[in-house]
Parts: C-alpha cells; sequence; structure tokens
C-alpha cells in the first residue's frame, strides 16, 4: 500500500489515513495466513525533524490453521501502530509503500500454535479422527513403546504380591 508522505513538508504537520485495506496472503513458518477480507487501516502521520512517525491501529480477520484440529478458523485482530520512519532513509517520500511494515506487524501477533479454541480436543494420535466433531473406537490405552518395560516390571510385581 502507497501513502504519499510529501504533503508533510513542514515540521509539526500531520495527516491521518482510514481505510481498508487489501493485503494477500502469507505464508510463515510453514503456517498458511489467509486475509481474505480488506483490513481496516487507521493511521495519523507526524513530521518530526529528522523522521515521519506513524501511529494508528490494524483490525480485521485473518484466516489461520488450528494446530491441535487442522481446521481453518477466524482469527480477530486488533494491532496497535507505532513507527518511525526516518527521513534520510525514505528513497520517494511521494510513494511509500508500508506494506512491508504491516505484515511485519501481522506477524508479530500471530500465535506460535494457534488453536480454534480453547477446548479444542485435536485429533486422535491413532486414526486421526477430529475429536472435535465425535469420538473415534481406537484404543485409548496407549503406552509409549520407551516405557513399556517398565509397565511389564510394574505387571510382574504385581502379580508376584497376589
Amino acid at each position: 500500500m502507497l501513502i504519499d508522505l510529501s504533503s508533510l513538508k513542514e515540521v509539526g504537520s500531520r495527516k491521518s489515513i482510514d481505510r481498508k485495506i487489501e493485503l494477500p496472503d502469507l505464508s510463515y513458518r510453514e503456517q498458511e495466513i489467509g486475509i481474505p477480507f480488506p483490513l481496516d487501516l487507521k493511521l495519523d502521520m507526524y513530521n518530526t525533524e529528522d523522521s515521519y512517525t506513524l501511529t494508528g491501529s490494524l483490525a480485521g480477520n485473518l484466516v489461520l490453521t488450528c494446530s491441535r484440529c487442522l481446521e481453518r478458523f477466524e482469527y480477530k485482530i486488533d494491532i496497535k501502530i507505532n513507527e518511525e520512519l526516518m527521513k534520510d532513509e525514505i528513497n520517494n517520500i511521494s510513494e511509500f509503500d508500508i506494506s512491508s511494515i504491516l505484515i511485519e506487524h501481522i506477524l508479530l501477533i500471530i500465535p506460535i500454535k494457534p488453536i480454534c479454541s480453547q477446548d479444542c480436543k485435536g485429533l486422535c494420535v491413532q486414526c486421526g479422527q477430529n475429536l472435535n466433531e465425535g469420538e473415534c473406537d481406537c484404543e485409548k490405552d496407549i503406552i509409549d513403546p520407551r516405557m513399556a518395560k517398565l509397565k511389564k516390571l510394574f505387571d510382574d510385581k504385581d502379580n508376584e504380591e497376589v
């Protein structure tokens, strides 16, 4: 998204933006982040002596994949933006692209392991059934093969006492 900073000529001048923006879907840490709906951007830009200050918010819904059940779900965001752009680092003030700043803020608020709800039951480790949709017929008494010897040891001890 391009913004025009050229109208902020004098130190102390201010400009506001309030619009819906569209960003492309993202892929981060092998996770697909869908942005199917326009996001609400509210931004105030100030000209300071050495920089342009951007403050505001970015709000809307993303679509993420639950790390427990692998279902897609909507994730509400409301990001506070506070950036300082140094004037000597900006090449073209009449067409400055802030998309990378917005994407960076989105990536920073994505949970490492997103879940669709706190009570998500996930998938059955044996058959892959989504346990939110119903139970499966798998045996629930699964023993870690690394611990099987210990279980046998305790079973032998119980038999000796009888």
